[in-house]
């Protein structure tokens, strides 16, 4: 199949999955908002910052290594080694971090229900994502996309159940999210391509130090993207407090939305990145594909500021009304992570997981400094600052590391004159008024009919060319 088809019927496949769970918390947020102070709200968000950390030193990223050689797997056998050695490796992980994180919280003097709901929503997690990852490597985008939309649609019922219904608060979002996470693990362990490919006898340790050879050099990484995203909750929640962190974390939340988008759309990329390496014409479509990328990423932020005012007043309760500030500037740290995670998947195609750390240690350091530097003068708009920059200067070292690797070809006057509106909308989306609404709205009209005109046309043509012969 040709990649530019592969990479829009996998985006289209998993834009289904991603953006589900985004609807589903669009939906829940009300519920938490209403029925949780901001200092519980705050409490929930540091558990989800701990766990994107403890996550990656769980699993040691085994899901990356797994992906990429199922993705180039030769025959049958070969890839009933790699998912038996991988799930062998999770199982024993996921049960002895259960037990140590369990035994550790509760010295802390963490009340022991709460205690339990953590590790279990932790456990499942990284069983959720492990096994998720496993399915795409072997070409099962449908069955992830579903495990996705189970894992969402269970999160929305216990939710209402636990939390709008029982009123269990922070106790009743924990088992609503772990309880989600298991029902999809249980769907996908259900499925035939873990079912019958999991053969305790193919366990390889050979096999498994390859993977983890692969993996393990993006840990660093992910742990420093970590500080880049979650440091500033813990830094704010100690020095301004949990119910400033409740605020921050609320003033993320209409920025992850691009976030996601961004995300569905590099799983497609990195499985085309890997794919289209060994061919003759390898720069080209990378530097064809980051001209594409720029331009409607770029569009996208372009309407979701436009959109922002809107959806805020919709989606928010008035005591959380200092989030909106937050907002314009948390654009720039989102546009400039989707960049880096770009940069990332090439390296992930080149097999040199090793360069990727360096940058992000680099941009954590940056990040940690400019907000302690700042937060007692300009309060939580530290946290936003310090976010854009540490990926701007993450983004900016891979734009020359991997220069050394392969040549991109970039477009400098576009990506200028992008940048301008970008900054014209973000300062406009921040003054809040009905005249610098409608042109916010005017820019990203204008700046999508410009650059990315033909590339909607194109995407909504293959679908329909897609839809036409499957009828």
């Amino acid at each position: 199949m040709d990649e530019n088809k592969r990479l829009i019927k996998n985006t289209f496949l998993l834009s289904i999955g991603g953006l589900t769970p985004k609807f589903i918390g669009l939906v829940t947020l009300p519920i938490a908002t209403r029925n949780l102070t901001t200092g519980e709200y705050g409490t929930y968000d540091l558990v989800l910052t701990v766990a994107a950390i403890l996550i990656p030193l769980l699993t040691l990223q085994i899901q990356q290594g797994t992906f990429r050689f199922l993705l180039t797997s030769k025959d049958n056998d070969e890839r009933k080694v790699y998912i038996t050695s991988t799930l062998v490796y999770l199982i024993f992980t996921v049960v002895l971090g259960t037990i140590v994180g369990v035994i550790g919280m509760l010295i802390a003097d963490i009340m022991p229900l709460v205690a339990l709901c953590i590790c279990l929503m932790i456990s499942a997690e990284a069983l959720y994502i492990v096994l998720g990852q496993t399915l795409r490597g072997m070409g099962k985008n449908g069955k992830y996309t579903l495990a996705i939309i189970i894992y969402s649609v269970s999160y929305m019922l216990f939710m209402i159940v636990l939390v709008a219904w029982l009123k269990l608060s922070l106790i009743g979002v924990l088992l609503a999210v772990a309880i989600g996470y298991l029902l999809s693990v249980i769907y996908m362990i259900c499925q035939k391509e873990i079912r019958c490919y999991f053969r305790p006898k193919h366990f390889s340790k050979n096999n498994l130090k390859k993977i983890l050879a692969f993996s393990a050099p993006i840990v660093p990484s992910s742990i420093s993207l970590w500080v880049v995203n979650m440091s500033d909750r813990l830094i704010v929640t100690g020095i301004l407090g949990l119910s400033a962190n409740g605020i921050y974390s609320a003033a993320n939340k209409i920025p992850s939305l691009y976030s996601t988008a961004y995300s569905i759309f590099n799983m497609a990329w990195t499985e085309s990145a890997v794919r289209s390496y060994e061919s003759d014409d390898a720069s080209d479509y990378y530097s064809k594909m980051f001209r594409y990328l720029f331009h409607f990423m770029l569009g996208v932020i372009l309407l979701l500021i436009a959109v922002t005012p809107l959806m805020f007043v919709i989606l928010f309760d008035v005591k959380y009304d200092d989030a909106y500030y937050q907002i314009p500037i948390l654009y720039f740290g989102v546009f400039f992570s989707s960049i880096v995670s770009f940069y990332g998947s090439i390296y992930i195609a080149v097999q040199q997981t090793k360069h990727v750390a360096s940058s992000s240690i680099a941009g954590a350091i940056i990040n940690v400094v400019v907000n302690l530097l700042l937060i007692k003068w300009i309060g939580l708009y530290a946290a936003s600052i310090s976010t854009a920059v540490s990926y701007l200067c993450i983004c900016i070292y891979r734009f020359f590391d991997l220069k050394k690797m392969i040549e991109i070809k970039y477009y400098f006057s576009e990506m200028i004159f992008g940048i301008l509106m970008f900054l014209i909308s973000a300062v406009c989306c921040h003054i809040r008024n009905f005249y610098s609404i409608i042109l916010c709205i005017v820019i990203a009209i204008g700046y999508n009919i410009v650059f990315n005109r033909s590339l909607l046309i194109n995407f909504i043509k293959a679908i329909f060319l897609k839809i036409r012969k499957k009828g």
